[in-house]
């Protein structure tokens, strides 16, 4: 009796099948194949923005933006990206392609643009953004945007101003009583050497509590060493201290609210300025180290003294 049934049913199966595909066929909706893109108002712009349209909107969560940047995704997610958005801006005949990245957190959509960035990107002013044939790119709160011209010889100045305006539509993901960033090269000035800026999500020279450090090579006096910041406090001090000495660190010194040492013949240290935390990695000598933290102190007293 059972092998009966089960030889109904295994004929039966075919059939079902074949009415079910005919009734999806004669009912044709195509999100039963396809996943539903995103209307434009799920967007974290608008539709609109002055003369410009945006068209063909759509939104790829993290687990979906290789559909639509295959083979470089990963670079995205490292820093925390949680979604694409893209889509067409038309205005006056010019095309542009946008790619927005969200992030989980400021740092993220930072450290992705700062690790695109390319040497000769003209600076876009009031913004961390740049411009180079054919693109613009901006960082801005936890959103990285990329426009990216499709017709050659487009004029990169609509492009900016579109930018710019799709900026103030999201405003700055910062919470009240946070300082404004600082701008790395501009508070080196002269002394800078090298890439403008460096950036390291996690595990900045191998301490697990340096994280979203923002850095810059300095020479003063024919001595290199890294200036670093991040977010932390006294308790980020504290535990950095730690792993300095748990690493192996030796010579162990701390000095106005800050702890560093030596570590594979260079000098670490790292203390609080402005609220924040403030570093110097990597410098020759205990001497250097301090003329460096020296003059970093200094400039960041400038800087908050300027109107």
């Amino acid at each position: 009796m059972l092998r009966r049934v089960l030889l109904i049913a295994g004929w039966l199966l075919p059939v079902m099948l074949v009415l079910f595909f005919f009734v999806k066929g004669r009912h044709y909706d195509p999100a039963f194949f396809e996943p539903p893109a995103a209307e434009s108002s799920a967007l974290p712009v608008p539709s609109t923005v002055g003369e410009w349209v945006l068209e063909g909107a759509q939104s790829f969560p993290a687990d979906r933006m290789f559909e639509k940047i295959n083979g470089k995704a990963d670079y995205y997610l490292q820093y925390g990206a949680i979604e694409l958005c893209s889509g067409e801006w038309v205005a006056n005949g010019q095309r542009w392609d946008m790619y927005l990245y969200r992030f989980k957190e400021e740092q993220g959509a930072r450290g992705a643009y700062i690790g695109e960035r390319p040497s000769d990107g003209k600076a876009i002013e009031g913004v961390g953004g740049y411009t180079v044939p054919g693109q613009a790119a901006l960082a801005a709160g936890p959103f990285y945007l990329q426009l990216n011209a499709q017709a050659a010889g487009a004029d990169t100045r609509a492009a900016v101003e579109l930018a710019l305006a799709l900026v103030s539509t999201w405003g700055r993901a910062r919470p009240p009583g946070e300082p404004e960033e600082i701008n790395l090269a501009a508070l080196a000035g002269d002394a800078m050497v090298g890439d403008p800026e460096g950036f390291f999500p996690e595990s900045a020279f191998g301490f697990s509590v340096l994280n979203n450090v923002r850095t810059i090579q300095v020479s003063l006096n024919g001595s290199e060493a890294v200036w670093f910041t991040m977010p932390g406090n006294a308790e980020t001090i504290a535990a950095y201290a730690e792993e300095l000495a748990m690493y192996g660190g030796g010579n162990l010194f701390s000095q106005n609210g800050g702890s560093g040492g030596s570590m594979f013949n260079s000098w670490e240290f790292a203390g609080i300025l402005n609220g924040t935390v403030w570093g110097i990695h990597n410098a020759p000598s205990r001497e250097a180290l301090l003329q460096h933290w020296d003059a970093l102190k200094e400039k960041l007293q400038t800087l908050s003294e300027t109107p």
